[in-house]
């Protein structure tokens, strides 16, 4: 099962996630519920790089990947983050409702 952790910061932004595991949904290669996971996931955080202009904190290695933002003071890098990060989410909510055996999707927001 794949675990899906966001955590978003006192103001709803998202400043963190997660992702671990393999899905089991079918073997290595043709597994389209980890495909996706990982296409959704990598893609925010070139996104964030590459769109954004933000140098966020990760580490990536076989089955898993975490990602951290920095402080951001800019307002047009904070609204592009955010539209990034918030499609991520929504993307991976829709994977998790259509196979909700293969994903675990937890979003901890801070206070």
């Amino acid at each position: 099962m794949i675990k899906v952790r966001i955590v978003k910061g006192s103001l709803g932004r998202v400043t963190e996630f997660t992702v671990e595991g393999h899905s089991g949904y079918n073997i290595h290669g043709e597994d389209i519920v980890c495909s996706a996971v990982s296409v959704l996931t990598q893609t925010a955080l070139i996104g964030l790089q590459d769109i954004a202009g933000i140098d966020a904190t990760y580490e990536i290695k076989d089955g898993y990947l975490k990602c951290q933002m920095p402080s951001v003071k800019e307002k047009e890098k904070m609204i592009k983050a955010n539209a990034i990060l918030d499609t991520m989410v929504l993307g991976l909510s829709n994977i998790k409702k259509n196979y909700s055996s293969f994903i675990q999707m937890d979003i901890k927001e801070e206070v």
